[in-house]
C-alpha cells in the first residue's frame, strides 16, 4: 500500500481511495479535512489517474489555497492550481481578455467605498458608514444571486433595508454606484465571477480551452458556495463528472453572502451515482466540547465523533453587566497565560464586532496583549511602511544582515518600543511590530536582505500571517477555519447569540451553526459568559439557548 494512503485514518483512506467519478465529502470540524483531500490529489496523481497540471482545486481565501499547495508540495506533488474561485476567475479573464474585447483588463477594486459616495454624493444621500457598508452588502447579495436589477427591483421590499433607505433611495443608489464603476472602467470582485461565467458561456472556443485545461475538480468548504460560484464550476467543468466537494453542513454561516448548504446536500441528486464519504472523527477537540458541539444542531446529518482523551467540562461565567463580563474574561484570561498558556493559544470569540469595544478597553487597563482579528495582518498601516522601508533596503544594502536591518527599521523609522504601551490602539501596532520581528528573527542568521525581501513577498502573496504572542478577539464568521487551545465565547444573551433579528427558523439554524463553529474551535478548555444587562440600569437580558442548564 501507498505511504500517503497508510499514513491516513480509515475515513480519510476511502476519501484517498475515491479517485474516479462524483464524490462528496462531508467532513466535520477538526477531522482532517485537508489531508484527506491533499493526500487524495497526491495520490491521484502518483497512481496516473490524475496529470497534476489538470487539476484545479478551489478554496475561499488565499490562506487555505497557499496551505493546500503548501501541503501537496510536501507530499511531492507540484503544478495542481490552487486558486481561490475569485482567482481563477481573474487569471481566466486576464488571459482571454486581449482576445475578446482588446486592451488590458479593467482595473479590479478592492473596496466599494470610494466609488458609493460619490454615488451617495451625487444623490444627496448622507454616507454613512453604516449605510456605505449596509449597500456595499446590498450590491454583493444582488450579484452572487446572478439578479437582473430587475429582479432586485422585486426583491427590495420583502429586504431589510441599509440605512433607512427606502426602496427607491436603495435602488437608485445601487444603480448610480454600477454607472459610476463603468463609467470609470472598472470592476468589482462580484463581476469577475460574472464577466468569467458569461465569457465561458458566450464563447464556446474560449470554454473549449478551460475543459481541455482543467479535468479534476475539487472544491472546498462547497457548503459556502454562492450560485454564481455554482454556476461558474459548472462552467468550467463542461460535460467533465471528476468533481470532489467537500464540506460541512453545520458550518453553513455565509447565508448573508449567498451560502446555501443545498449545493452540498442534493449533491447525490445533482450528480447520480456520486459516492460519498462522512469524515466525523475529530481530532481537534475534547469529547465533552464535542459533545456541546453536537448539541447546537440537532438532527445534524453529520455528528462528530471525538478522538482525544477526556477534558475539563465547558465553563459559564455569568455576570451583572457587559463591563463585569469583561473584567471576569480578563481574569481568567491572565490566569490562564499565569499558568503557562501562551496568548497566542486563546481566542474570545464573539457574535458581532461592537460586542469586543468594552472588552479591548479592559484588557489594555490589565496588560494583556490581544489582536482584534478581522484586517488583513499586511494591511495593516504599519506593515506597509515597512514592507516599502525593505524594498528600499533591498535597493541600497541588500547584503545587509535581515534581523538587524528589520530592527533598525522598527525602531529608528516606525518608533517601535522596548516595552508595549497601555493603550489599546497603541498596543495592537506594537503587537503587529513584534510580529515582524519575529519574522526575521525566524530566518537564519546569515539571512540578508534579499532573503527577507522573497520572504515577505511569500508571505504576502498566500496571506500567510505571521504568530503574535496575543490573545486573539474574533467574530465566529472571522474565526471560521481556526483553532485555539483556549476559547471564551462572549455575549451569550438571548439576543445578542443569537440574535434578535434571527429567530426565524432558517435564521435560527443558522444561529445554531455559528454556535457550532464558536464552540468547535476549542481543543481544550470552552467557556461560555454572558451578562444579565448592557449597564446597571438596561433592561434584563435571559442566557441564551446555546448555553445548556446542566453546565451550570
Amino acid at each position: 500500500m501507498s505511504a500517503l494512503i497508510e499514513s491516513l485514518d480509515e475515513n480519510q483512506r476511502k476519501v484517498a481511495l475515491a479517485l474516479v467519478g462524483p464524490v462528496r465529502v462531508l467532513a466535520g470540524a477538526g477531522s482532517g479535512k485537508t489531508r484527506a483531500i491533499t493526500h487524495r490529489i497526491a495520490y491521484g496523481v502518483e497512481t496516473g489517474v490524475y496529470s497534476a497540471e489538470k487539476v484545479l482545486a478551489l478554496s475561499f481565501t488565499v490562506k487555505a489555497a497557499g496551505e493546500m499547495r503548501s501541503r501537496l508540495s510536501e507530499l511531492g506533488v507540484e503544478g495542481v492550481a490552487c486558486r481561490t474561485f475569485h482567482s481563477a476567475a481573474m487569471r481566466q479573464l486576464a488571459h482571454f481578455w486581449p482576445d475578446l474585447i482588446g486592451g488590458d483588463l479593467p482595473k479590479v477594486l478592492h473596496s466599494k467605498a470610494a466609488t458609493l459616495k460619490r454615488a451617495a454624493a451625487q444623490l444627496n444621500i448622507r454616507a454613512t458608514d453604516e449605510l456605505l457598508r449596509g449597500i456595499a452588502a446590498e450590491i454583493e447579495w444582488r450579484k452572487v444571486r446572478l439578479l437582473s436589477m430587475e429582479d432586485y427591483e422585486a426583491a427590495l421590499p420583502n429586504r431589510p433595508l441599509p440605512g433607512g433607505l427606502s426602496v427607491d433611495a436603495t435602488l437608485a443608489l445601487v444603480q448610480k454606484y454600477e454607472d459610476l464603476k463603468d463609467d470609470q472602467r472598472n470592476l468589482d470582485f462580484e463581476d469577475t465571477l460574472i464577466a468569467t461565467l458569461g465569457m465561458l458561456n458566450s464563447e464556446k472556443w474560449v470554454a473549449d480551452r478551460v475543459h481541455e485545461q482543467f479535468r479534476f475538480f475539487v472544491i472546498d468548504e462547497y457548503q459556502d458556495v454562492s450560485p454564481v460560484q455554482r454556476a461558474l464550476l459548472d462552467a468550467w467543468r463542461g460535460t467533465h463528472s471528476e468533481v470532489c466537494v467537500v464540506g460541512d453542513p453545520n458550518q453553513t454561516v455565509f447565508g448573508f453572502a449567498g451560502a446555501s448548504d443545498e449545493h452540498l446536500l442534493r449533491f447525490e441528486s445533482e450528480f447520480p451515482g456520486a459516492t460519498t464519504v462522512e469524515l466525523d472523527r475529530n481530532y481537534r477537540s475534547t469529547p465533552e466540547i464535542v459533545r456541546l458541539a453536537n448539541s447546537t444542531v440537532p438532527n445534524s446529518p453529520l455528528e462528530l465523533v471525538s478522538m482525544r482523551e477526556s477534558g475539563p467540562m465547558p465553563g459559564v461565567i455569568g455576570s451583572a453587566t457587559d463591563e463585569d463580563e469583561a473584567r471576569a474574561i480578563g481574569t481568567a484570561i491572565r490566569a490562564a497565560i499565569e499558568a503557562g498558556t501562551d496568548p497566542a493559544d486563546i481566542a474570545v470569540l464573539y457574535r458581532i464586532n461592537v460586542q469586543s469595544l468594552v472588552l479591548e478597553q479592559i484588557l489594555g487597563e490589565m496588560r494583556i496583549p490581544f489582536r482584534v482579528r478581522g484586517g488583513r495582518f499586511f494591511d495593516e498601516p504599519v506593515v506597509t511602511q515597512a514592507l516599502v522601508l525593505v524594498r528600499g533596503r533591498l535597493q541600497t544594502d541588500p547584503t545587509a544582515r535581515a534581523r538587524d536591518t528589520m530592527a533598525l527599521i522598527l525602531r529608528e523609522n516606525l518608533g517601535w518600543l522596548s516595552k508595549p504601551p497601555v493603550n489599546p490602539v497603541e498596543r495592537h501596532t506594537w503587537n503587529i511590530m513584534s510580529a515582524l520581528a519575529q519574522i526575521a528573527e525566524n530566518l537564519p542568521e546569515t539571512a540578508t536582505v534579499i532573503d527577507l525581501a522573497a520572504d515577505l513577498k511569500h508571505r504576502t502573496d498566500n496571506e500567510m500571517e505571521p504568530a503574535v504572542s496575543a490573545v486573539t478577539l474574533s467574530t465566529t464568521h472571522n474565526a471560521k477555519g481556526l483553532e485555539w487551545d483556549t476559547v471564551f465565547v462572549i455575549g451569550m444573551s438571548e439576543g445578542l447569540f443569537p440574535l434578535s433579528y434571527s429567530m426565524g427558523d432558517g435564521p435560527m439554524q443558522e444561529e445554531r451553526r455559528l454556535a457550532y463553529v464558536a464552540f468547535t474551535r476549542a481543543e481544550r478548555s470552552l467557556t461560555l459568559s454572558w451578562a444579565e444587562r448592557q449597564k446597571a440600569s438596561g433592561p434584563l437580558r435571559t442566557r441564551s439557548r446555546f448555553i445548556p442548564e446542566h453546565l451550570g
